[in-house]
């Protein structure tokens, strides 16, 4: 058995202990974020927004998209061992 297996009572027990906490916590993270939010300045906003897209990408060096090729290398290996070319 797995540790989410949703016949054992231990584990429908810590899933429902789970979604109680979040009915109480959710609200209460919504309403702090809902005031942070008001109480943001439009160059806080500006400089968040910023933040965040330079995530997006948080390296200089694109690679370009070795992770395709590498991908589509497999999927080749896996039509080969299946019998396709």
């Amino acid at each position: 058995m797995t540790p989410t297996d949703l016949s054992r009572d231990d584990v429908r027990a810590g899933l429902k202990r789970w979604l109680d906490t979040w009915k109480v916590t959710g609200p209460l993270l919504e309403q702090e974020r809902a005031e942070r939010l008001a109480r943001m300045t439009d160059e806080e906003a500006r400089q968040q927004t910023r933040d965040l897209f330079a995530l997006w990408r948080p390296f200089p060096l694109d690679d370009m998209g070795v992770e395709l090729v590498t991908q589509q290398g497999w999927f080749m290996v896996a039509s080969r061992r299946a019998g396709r070319r």
